[in-house]
């Protein structure tokens, strides 16, 4: 059921890095939407970034090859904390891009979560047998790639009651730390949302233990049609 639309988007997304002289590590996710390298990928991610650290592309991480030896500088165009979007652009190595769904999810669709959650990242040191230089080798071999389908539970107005200044929805299986950013896509593998954020409410239980209920929170497909340049909207629509 999943299958078709996993193997249409798989190629398409990948781990956003930060780089600093403390380190790296995996912000988010990010996916392409055009030819010319921009990608879409959620606000908060790279308002993340540490001080002092930079934001890199090493392609579509595990399946990179030799793109992933490489730090590939990333370029923020756009950057809405109102819609949590932010569009960005790398300048060589992009993905096929994705195409947007021709309309929102409905309420009951089946969809599927995906990114880079709890991405491990290993570091190796060479040292070059003449110019005795340290080279850093980072390992992203165990970066993975997560898929979760799940279904469309509700819509929500922006300023409902989750207090979100955009329209989203709401999916009953729950976004993991590094997946932010990520599309959320149809059995057609079409956007149809971005990974934003979880929503956690408690039922009470006469046993006094309430019952905990997580849910994800994807930006509607409305938000990143307004979000995007209008240069770019019509090349990235599907159309029936």
């Amino acid at each position: 059921m999943y299958q078709k639309s996993i193997q249409t988007v798989r190629g398409s997304i990948f781990p956003i890095f930060q780089f600093s002289p403390q380190g790296c590590g995996v912000l988010g996710t990010g996916f392409f939407i055009s030819d010319q390298g921009h990608f879409l990928t959620a606000a908060h991610v790279i308002r993340a970034l540490p001080p002092n650290a930079q934001l890199g592309y090493m392609g579509n991480v595990p399946h990179a090859g030799k793109l992933a030896n490489r730090f590939i500088p990333i370029t923020v165009l756009q950057n809405d904390p109102s819609r949590d979007l932010a569009m960005g652009q790398v300048k060589q190595g992009a993905l096929p891009p994705l195409k947007l769904a021709g309309a929102s999810a409905n309420l009951g669709q089946s969809i599927v979560l995906c990114g880079y959650p709890l991405a491990i990242l290993q570091h190796h040191n060479s040292i070059h047998p003449t110019k005795k230089v340290v080279n850093t080798f980072i390992d992203v071999s165990n970066t993975r790639q997560y898929w979760q389908p799940t279904v469309l539970i509700d819509a929500m107005p922006k300023n409902g009651f989750m207090n979100k200044s955009f329209h989203s929805f709401l999916t009953q299986d729950a976004s993991l730390n590094g997946m932010s950013g990520a599309p959320i896509f149809d059995l057609n593998g079409e956007v149809v949302g971005v990974a934003s954020a979880n929503l956690t409410r408690q039922i009470p239980r006469p046993n006094g233990i309430p019952l905990t209920i997580e849910n994800g929170v994807g930006i509607d497909l409305v938000e990143i049609q307004a979000f995007l340049p209008k240069v770019l909207v019509p090349a990235v629509i599907s159309t029936p």
